[in-house]
């Protein structure tokens, strides 16, 4: 895969990515060293640096083989098939770890993102409690669930009060697990 492809497809390369320190073979540091080069830094060095240090820590909050496979897959460039005959692993645990490692990521960085350009996260916005008005009262519902009942409580409280009809609590699993912390 080539690094045009890899830029194209993945905003983690454009702002980690450093092909001085990456294509180094006398640097002796690890794959992904090459994220956080300490060479001359352009005029807005600070901001860069910034970004740099806040994606570094967002990777560390990745397990093991989950930051593994990122570094292979987005700044390697190795292919699916490559790391799944290196590591053992089926292709499809590779798109699950993927997909979990990208959202981690994504989760971790959302605040950065908003406080600093002022992005929201789309995804969220295509979730109905995200959207509603009384998210802040939803949240506090769904926190006050005791984890040992259904969603069945919630669910009703939320048509009665609110007048949203949900129709299967993966929907409020789903809010509960990947907008609520670090979304929206």
């Amino acid at each position: 895969m080539s690094k045009s492809r890899i830029s194209y497809q993945n905003w983690i390369v454009d702002i980690g990515y450093d092909p001085l320190v990456a294509n180094d073979p006398q640097a002796g540091i690890k794959p992904h060293a090459c994220l956080i080069s300490k060479r001359v830094l352009p005029p807005d060095a600070a901001k860069v640096e910034l970004v740099r240090q806040v994606v570094e820590s967002a990777l560390e909050s990745l397990s093991s083989d989950e930051r593994e496979f990122v570094v292979r897959f987005h700044y390697m460039g190795q292919s699916y098939r490559r790391i799944s005959e290196e590591s053992g692993r089926a292709i499809y645990k590779l798109a699950a770890l993927h997909n979990r490692a990208l959202r981690k990521l994504k989760a971790g960085l959302a605040p950065f993102v908003r406080q600093h350009y002022a992005i929201k996260d789309e995804s969220d916005m295509d979730c109905m409690l995200c959207r509603s008005p009384y998210r802040e009262e939803i949240d506090r519902i769904i926190d006050s669930r005791d984890p040992e009942s259904t969603w069945r409580p919630v669910i009703r409280q939320l048509r009665e009060r609110f007048d949203i009809r949900i129709g299967s609590p993966q929907l409020l699993i789903g809010h509960a697990r990947y907008h609520r912390n670090g979304g929206t």
